[in-house]
């Protein structure tokens, strides 16, 4: 199978309890609060974040950014993370949408292949952040 990099910093060699990862969000919540008064407003992605931070999800799951990005990814049993299998959220101000998109690299066999990496995608306003967030659960039940 392809994989993206070798998982070698500290952050990707610890165990995640839900404290750690609770407080993933929590950190993330700041940093997308501070976004929407810069050119790319994210008040969707904080709602979801609050959204998440209320409900058992945000000491199941953990959160981290990139580029404006919300990046989602779930420990294994053994409670490290598997960067492998990631949601991506982000925001288009373009076009006024968010995408979300699952990506597991476990499914291919080379870094050429990464289209194929990409198992769900979806586009949606703000509003309906929750429910293809719940949509992507129902899909992958291994969540």
């Amino acid at each position: 199978m392809a994989q993206k990099s070798k998982m070698t910093a500290d952050f990707e060699k610890l165990v995640y309890t839900s404290d750690i990862l609770r407080s993933s969000w929590e950190d993330q919540l700041v940093i997308f609060k501070n976004l929407k008064n810069t050119r790319t407003p994210n008040q969707g992605i904080s709602n979801f974040i609050e959204w998440i931070l209320r409900l058992h999800y945000s000491e199941a799951l953990f959160a981290s950014s990139s580029l404006w990005r919300l990046m989602i990814s779930k420990p294994t049993t053994d409670g490290k993370l598997n960067y492998q299998q990631t949601l991506k959220i982000e925001f288009d101000s373009r076009i006024a949408l968010y995408t979300m998109e699952y990506s597991d690299w476990d499914t291919i066999d080379t870094k050429e292949d990464h289209e194929k990496a990409i198992l769900w995608k979806t586009k949606c306003t703000w509003i309906e952040l929750v429910p293809r967030f719940k949509d992507f659960l129902h899909w992958n039940t291994q969540w």
